[in-house]
């Protein structure tokens, strides 16, 4: 059993080497190392986790293992990290996690920050849209990057971690559970080897090795929709931001969409028709030829060179449960997302952090194995969530049936006029999604009217009176009390919190000495976000979610809360936050296209729907004035060259 370590959090990347400026040469090439196993002197244990796969998520993972203390070997088939942009959108919540990890400091001076978008139609707006962003966070909601820098960044830093093997051209091939521990099987340049673990983490990917070798599948929807996704060189002033473009002349019937990177990359993912083949899509000839056709639409001269190319068809898919025994999954292993709000990588990098935080528990002794259960049940919740916002999405980009198409094409009309379908055109980019019922979170029993709650994630507050000057950097491996503590409360001691194995925050209204126990919330700020009078205390899990919070505690709700985190008390089954709920207008939308694909008369029976809302509504002028908007737009439709 690996013993309990516990680390503070990082607080700052002066250690990672220089960042050379993004290019080619920043991309190194790795050699392979013959491991111990190779020459048949193997570990006298079993490794307490091997990770299959490096790109974002295992090396994720692997950080957060060795922030807590415990090694992993990561197996990896490559020689390099990826090519290409791939997934290049990294959400907030990515960017807080890789900072605890002490690896964010290089992708965001890398990266380009952005908080919103457009998306057009027929030459015109008909949506433009921020993302919320007050500047009281540490990071900003969305950034660009490259995924082989970010990749690149992360094996730097795992590279400076004597926990962590990262072992590169070494593929694996199979495995077997074996009782208390896992064999696998490795191929390298110089010959095979078995290896034993005492957990096992795919993180291989889309198409995981893993997966396949014990027979698992993925269940769910994949879209009759394909993108070209090609990256190009250009030097324009074009803002960095999210640009949609439906029905394009460059693309008619189908969408683009278009990203700024750093370095004068620009992504553009094209949709294609029924029918097209994807292979002859992704030959040269006819990337330049769209691309050059939409470059010439949107009005941008500038010289552009190919960079890469990808074929992506949009997939909506998971495994029931993300733990089979000792093998646990994350990321694309365990679930993929439509491309649209950019949630898969920022998913995966979640699961690996959760994941990670629960398995070091377990290695450790400090909770049972059923806590990888509870692993399974959070993230597979949150993938439901992300799914059904990436779904709708999708719905509305590439629609699936011939009624559904028709009423998007309908909204889009509409949209050219002064109907408020922001609901249907927002495109939903990437966001946390809370954890709505958790075993480990504990409900309010008191009312509260601000803050977040049991299941959300603490926000990384910058407060310039704590050291390292932002509020997640206060959070180690270990649960953490923030207690608004009342002078006058003489029923709870910070002793008595930390004897429950507690770091412990103290927030008072007036200046101490400086120190990491303390902080003194002069300007309420702490206060109003956490919606905390004096006495108020919030627990907070080592992976930065509220567990619990109380206006008054007592030391004995403490402790069965904090028990609850290592299933000592008896797990939640209720929920702490509401599920989300479809608008009224996506419900609309929805109807509309299941009526339409369900009838065969589409004209009669828009007209009698027509008919019997004019006379459920009562008001004629209302009606009247909808005729109109419908006929303005469909004469700003006609207009369209």
């Amino acid at each position: 059993m690996t013993q309990p370590t516990h680390v503070a959090p990082a607080t700052g990347n002066s250690d990672l080497p220089r960042i050379p400026p993004l290019g080619p040469a920043l991309l190194a090439t790795y050699p392979f190392t013959p491991p111990p196993e190779l020459g048949g002197q193997g570990t006298p244990h079993p490794h307490p986790v091997v990770i299959v796969g490096a790109g974002p998520v295992g090396l994720t993972l692997a950080l957060t293992l060795a922030r807590a203390g415990v090694r992993s070997v990561v197996l990896e088939n490559d020689d390099r990290v990826c090519g290409g942009s791939r997934a290049l959108g990294l959400s907030r919540r990515t960017l807080e996690i890789w900072d605890a990890l002490g690896a964010a400091e290089p992708v965001v001076a890398s990266g380009k920050r952005w908080n919103g978008g457009r998306s057009f139609f027929a030459g015109r707006t008909i949506l433009q849209f921020e993302m919320p962003d007050d500047g009281a966070v540490r990071h900003r909601p969305m950034l660009n990057l490259q995924q082989c820098y970010s990749e690149q960044f992360l094996v730097s830093r795992a590279a400076m971690s004597p926990l962590i093997d990262l072992r590169w051209q070494s593929r694996f091939t199979g495995l077997r559970q074996e009782g208390d521990t896992v064999r696998l099987e490795v191929e390298t340049p110089q010959g095979s080897y078995a290896l034993q673990a005492s957990h096992v983490a795919a993180c291989d990917g889309a198409r995981s090795a893993v997966r396949a070798a014990m027979g698992l599948k993925l269940e769910g929807t994949s879209y009759e929709a394909d993108y070209v996704i090609a990256d190009i060189e250009m030097d324009t002033d074009a803002a960095t931001e999210r640009r949609c473009w439906f029905d394009p002349p460059s693309n008619p019937g189908l969408s683009v969409l278009m990203h700024g990177q750093p370095g004068g990359i620009w992504r553009l993912d094209y949709q294609l028709g029924a029918g097209e083949d994807p292979k002859r899509a992704v030959e040269p000839a006819q990337v330049y030829r769209r691309i050059q056709q939409h470059l010439d639409y949107i009005g941008e001269t500038a010289a552009w060179r190919l960079e890469d190319v990808s074929h992506y068809r949009v997939h909506s898919r998971s495994l029931r449960s993300f733990r089979s025994g000792r093998v646990l999954f994350a990321g694309d292993a365990a679930h993929l997302m439509p491309i649209f709000g950019i949630r898969g990588l920022n998913s995966g990098v979640e699961d690996a952090w959760s994941l990670g935080d629960k398995l070091a528990q377990v290695l450790q002794g400090t909770a049972p194995e059923s806590l990888l259960e509870v692993y399974s049940q959070e993230r597979r919740a949150v993938f439901d969530e992300n799914a059904a916002a990436a779904n709708r999405n999708a719905a509305f980009m590439t629609p699936t049936s011939a009624g559904m198409r028709q009423v998007r094409d309908a909204a889009l009309v509409l949209a050219l006029g002064d109907t408020p379908l922001q609901d249907l055109l927002n495109p939903r980019q990437a966001a946390y999604v809370p954890l709505r019922q958790s075993p480990l979170s504990t409900p309010d029993r008191d009312e509260w009217t601000g803050g977040p709650a049991p299941g959300e994630v603490l926000p990384d507050l910058q407060l310039p009176t704590l050291p390292q000057g932002h509020l997640l950097a206060a959070i180690s491996t270990r649960p953490c009390a923030i207690w608004f503590r009342d002078p006058a409360d003489t029923g709870l001691t910070k002793a008595a919190l930390q004897r429950l194995g507690l770091d412990v925050i103290v927030v008072t209204e007036r200046a101490v000495p400086a120190g990491g126990e303390q902080v003194h919330d002069l300007d309420g700020t702490l206060r109003d976000r956490m919606a905390a009078d004096s006495g108020a205390l919030y627990l907070v899990r080592p992976d930065h979610n509220i567990a619990a919070r109380w206006k008054r505690p007592d030391l004995r709700s403490v402790q069965e809360a904090v028990n609850r985190l290592v299933l000592k008390t008896a797990v939640n089954h209720e929920p702490t936050l509401p599920q989300p709920a479809l608008s009224a207008t996506e419900r609309v939308y929805n109807s509309l296209g299941e009526l339409l694909d369900r009838t065969q008369n589409k004209l009669e029976t828009l007209t009698a729907l027509a008919l019997r809302l004019g006379v459920d509504l009562g008001d004629a002028e209302a009606f009247e004035r909808a005729v109109h908007a419908v006929e303005a737009a469909q004469k700003a439709r006609a207009k369209t060259p």
